[in-house]
């Protein structure tokens, strides 16, 4: 039996959690990533804010997306900019990774991404709030692995790199 990839899984993963985001997979073979982008949105009702995004580009209509994602490197082949992404996790591609890890990216995934959309949704209606960005933290990440762990929820089945 062929061993399962971390592309197959994330995407069996994604389709069966049911997240309150929209979310695609993209298997970047050049940068030897795959790469999980997210989108949350909120209305801009009476549009009293125009936003720029990083590049400067202006959205002055009434829904607000926004953007970001986790990307899953070998650090050993990749040239990616970590700092392009809200969570750059590097793997080795032939030593794979286990099943447990990913669930905790993707557990603490929902979470970061429900507060960015109530954090998102404050952005839109206060006008006293000028910046908006989505925060992952380490901290809960480790702990969502420990409690894995501890519950015996935390899977050591390995997940490989796909082949091309």
């Amino acid at each position: 039996m062929a061993q399962e990839t971390l592309l197959d899984y994330l995407g069996e993963a994604l389709e069966e959690s049911d997240f309150e985001f929209d979310w695609k997979l993209e298997w970047n073979k050049r940068q030897h990533a795959i790469e999980l982008y997210f989108s949350i949105f909120a209305e801009n009702k009476e549009n009293h804010v125009v936003i720029e995004d990083v590049e400067g580009t202006a959205n002055e209509g009434e829904i607000i997306q926004f953007e970001d994602a986790i990307c899953f490197f070998d650090p050993k082949k990749s040239k990616i900019q970590m700092d392009n992404y809200l969570k750059a996790i590097p793997f080795d591609f032939k030593m794979s990774i286990e099943k447990g890890y990913v669930d905790a990216v993707l557990k603490t995934l929902r979470i970061v991404v429900t507060e960015g959309q109530s954090d998102l949704l404050d952005f839109a209606t206060d006008p006293s709030i000028d910046t908006f960005e989505l925060n992952w933290n380490d901290t809960n990440f480790d702990g969502t692995i420990k409690t894995l762990k501890d519950i015996n929820r935390y899977s050591e089945e390995k997940l490989i790199y796909p082949k091309y």
